[in-house]
């Protein structure tokens, strides 16, 4: 190929068309599990509402529902990916690899950002609005007490059960249920079968203890209740498992986009590292940030074994 201005137009169109389709062709697993704002600045606050707006009887004027709010504050930041091509390939029509390879693999990265900084947000287990970390078993809750949503229970359909009761009794600064009914499974992929298991089976053994001790099949209340998400992000850490409350406005964590994911070039004839290196080169920028809401609409359990 003649090396003209012309030329390396086209191709940067060309390459800019194969990366929006490799871009589109992925689905994040974790995106789900965020509620997607818009960000206009350097960082954002948020007040959090933990009391549900409910309707009330219209007797009289309308009443406005005072509701608490609690900042959360969250950063946007910078990321990148880049790659390169040499003169001589564009001259010797050598750009199969790039085109099939480099530029599918910079569009994958991109889409696959959202759920790499989602298992981060997940496995680091940052702050929340009440200044505790996001899994704590002392979180305050709205009538001077505390709620758990950090538990050392193994995946099984008994301890699934136990972790959605203990979430049913969450109530607001109100004293009404925040009506938190987990729908959601979040495994990673070593703890995939068995939680299409407990999902999939009709019945489960329970172990029966004293006399004629042994196991007696029970009738699976969980099959098809939750959802399943699969994270090979989450593979670092076998034995953690997620239950979470995707059915609300708000979901469990925040992805905040400052500016989405743009296909940039340096391909100009006049450029300097083109004339110096001989390198056209080709990226990916964006600035986002990944946080939490609120903490009682998300549980962790590590297995203990």
């Amino acid at each position: 190929m003649q090396i003209t201005q012309e030329n390396l137009d086209a191709l940067r169109v060309t390459f800019e068309k194969r990366f929006g389709e490799a871009y589109a062709a992925q689905e994040p697993a974790l995106m789900p599990l965020a509620t997607e704002v818009t960000s206009s600045t350097k960082s954002n606050t948020y007040g959090w509402i933990a009391q549900q707006v409910r309707l009330r009887q219209w007797l009289g004027p309308r009443v406005a529902q005072n509701l608490s709010e609690h900042s959360y504050t969250l950063a946007n930041e910078p990321f990148e990916g880049t790659v390169e091509l040499d003169r001589d390939d564009i001259e010797d029509d050598n750009l199969g690899i790039f085109e099939g390879q480099a530029i599918p693999q910079l569009a994958e990265a991109a889409a696959k950002h959202p759920d790499e900084r989602i298992a981060d947000v997940l496995t680091s287990n940052p702050l929340a609005f009440d200044g505790l970390s996001l899994f704590n078993g002392a979180h305050p809750d709205f009538n001077g007490g505390t709620y758990d949503n950090d538990h050392a229970l193994a995946l099984n359909a008994t301890n699934i059960e136990a972790i959605k009761a203990i979430a049913a009794q969450y109530v607001g600064e109100d004293g009404q249920p925040l009506e938190v009914n987990y729908d959601t499974i979040i495994v990673p992929p070593q703890l995939s079968f068995t939680a299409f298991q407990i999902l999939n089976s009709a019945s489960y053994a329970s172990l029966v203890t004293g006399e004629g001790a042994g196991s007696v099949a029970i009738d699976n209340q969980l099959q098809g209740a939750l959802n399943v998400i699969v994270s090979q992000r989450l593979a670092g850490s076998s034995g953690t498992w997620y239950l979470a409350d995707l059915s609300k406005t708000i979901k469990p964590l925040l992805r905040q986009v400052r500016k989405a994911p743009e296909f940039v070039s340096r391909d100009q004839l006049t450029d300097p590292k083109v004339f110096d290196l001989k390198k056209f080169t080709y990226g990916v920028d964006l600035r986002d940030g990944h946080g939490v809401t609120l903490p009682f609409l998300i549980a962790r359990s590590v297995d203990p074994g």
